[in-house]
């Protein structure tokens, strides 16, 4: 495939609408599966944004610096491509499904968060605080829609909570729902929990919770 030989200002400016299209193709089926605002959990409208701190220009960043002599970025497009497309994976660490309101709150609360620094096997990582918004820790729920997911609840009194965390890790725990009743707060009742209260959940590393009905069989 063709180099590219410029600045990195030059870049950005060369390689953004292709990269632009490529973040599109590798969220499509995760919008998909998702299928709710991971902060309010509406599911209409939804779009997929950069998790502060990883954003497009800021992986083009990462990248280039990598190829970068005198200022001057020389790098085979097929092999930026496939780092760009590596720098996304868990996906869950660098996309957040959001409803158009949400999307717009977030991209407003812009604040100077640390550079995505690399770390072991070629993957990187951001600050737990640049992860994703300060004030509300994004939690999804399977089935997506929320009286789905309290009916649900209520019949098979199971289910776990995944906790994904900034350096990658998946925790899962079940969550114990003995005396949940038909008058309970699901989303209430899970960030009541200790560690997903506000600056707990930043000062752990958690990026975000997905939280899953167990069906009993």
């Amino acid at each position: 495939m063709a180099s590219f030989i410029g600045t990195n200002k030059e870049l950005r400016r060369y390689i953004g609408p292709r990269l632009r299209n490529l973040v599109q193709q590798i969220t499509k089926n995760y919008k998909t599966d998702v299928a709710a605002c991971e902060h309010c959990g509406n599911n209409e409208n939804l779009e997929s944004a950069h998790v502060r701190g990883r954003d497009r220009n800021e992986i083009i960043d990462l990248l280039a610096s990598e190829y970068t002599t005198n200022e001057i970025v020389t790098i085979d497009l097929g092999v930026f491509e496939e780092k760009f497309r590596a720098e996304h994976q868990p996906i869950e660490k660098s996309i957040l499904i959001l409803c158009r309101p949400c999307h717009k709150k977030y991209d407003a609360k812009k604040q100077s968060v640390p550079q995505i620094q690399p770390v072991v096997n070629g993957t990187t990582q951001s600050s737990p605080d640049s992860a994703i918004d300060n004030d509300l820790l994004p939690i999804t729920l399977a089935p997506s829609n929320l009286a789905n997911f309290k009916r649900e609840l209520l019949v098979s009194k199971k289910a776990e909570i995944q906790s994904y965390y900034s350096d990658g890790r998946v925790v899962v725990k079940p969550w114990n729902v003995s005396r949940f009743s038909a008058s309970s707060n699901v989303m209430g009742n899970l960030r009541s929990r200790p560690e997903f209260r506000s600056g707990n959940w930043q000062s752990h590393g958690i990026v975000k919770v997905h939280v899953m009905v167990i069906k009993n069989v």
